[in-house]
């Protein structure tokens, strides 16, 4: 800095003279000379404070010149890190909107495959529904048709025993025809010989049409029904009545209703046994 020195006293901004003070520094000798040297020792030293504060104050500027520039730097830095990240950032909004995008193109892929399962589900349903219909109806038709069976079997057995017992009573009268024929001509011979033949014939058939033979027969077919389950159980023995029911054996109505009785008979003993034995009934005293 530039330093002006004025004498004390002698402000011309007060209106003061050099040239009035001439007369007192002359009047004044020695003394004014002192005052000025110690003033201008007190002027340098005050410079010489001035110029290391100035130095001080330039050092300071250039320290915080060079932390400023630090600080720009840093600043440069924090620009690039946060362009860099502003960078990043954008990249992985791309990337999300991108994947977003992705996973609605396969939400709806899904419900698209959802759908179309969910349709086979009910056709398969429907197609499971038909063909339950279908074994059920099959099922049906088979128990009906066993049950054609079954009649078409009795309907056979009914006719095979009406044949045999129409044989029977054709050839019962036929030998009777010729035992009157052989009476009337007085043929011994002849009447005993038809007599024979007559009783042979009776001793075939009781033998096998004959209720004893009928009663065996059906006890032991009732008998084979006792391990079999309540259903087959009484299937067998509904169709052994269907058979021998005299409704439907016109031809043998009278046998028929006995045969009946036989089966009835047959049932319920096997039912008694199956219950297992009964206590005795109680003594009367």
């Amino acid at each position: 800095p530039h330093w002006h020195w004025e004498p004390a006293g002698l402000d011309p901004a007060e209106g003061g003279s050099t040239e009035g003070c001439a007369g007192e520094d002359q009047s004044a000798g020695g003394g004014s000379d002192e005052k000025s040297e110690a003033y201008v020792l007190a002027q340098a030293r005050l410079i010489v404070k001035l110029e290391a504060k100035a130095k001080g104050q330039s050092e300071l500027i250039a320290e915080l010149s060079a932390k400023e520039h630090g600080w720009q730097e840093r600043e440069r830095a924090q620009a690039g890190r946060v362009m860099a990240l502003e960078q990043a950032l954008a990249q992985l909004q791309a990337q999300h909107g991108a994947a977003v995008l992705h996973s609605q193109a396969q939400s709806a892929q899904l419900q698209q495959q959802q759908a179309a399962m969910q349709q086979q589900q009910g056709l398969a349903q429907q197609q499971g529904q038909q063909l339950l219909a279908l074994a059920q109806e099959r099922d049906r038709l088979l128990g009906d048709l066993q049950g054609v069976g079954r009649e078409l079997s009795n309907s056979k057995a009914m006719l095979e025993d009406s044949g045999r017992f129409i044989t029977h009573q054709s050839h019962q009268i036929m030998m009777m025809g010729h035992e009157l024929s052989g009476l009337r001509g007085g043929n011994m011979h002849l009447q005993h010989h038809l007599q024979q033949k007559m009783r042979e014939h009776e001793a075939d058939r009781q033998g096998s049409f004959s209720l004893a033979s009928i009663r065996e027969a059906i006890e032991t077919a009732v008998g084979e029904t006792k391990g079999l389950e309540e259903g087959e159980r009484k299937a067998r023995v509904r169709a052994l009545r269907v058979r021998w029911h005299p409704d439907k054996n016109p031809i043998l109505r009278e046998f028929a209703t006995e045969v009946t009785k036989i089966i009835n008979e047959a049932v319920e003993g096997v039912e008694r046994a199956s219950e297992g034995p009964q206590p005795p009934p109680p003594t009367r005293h």
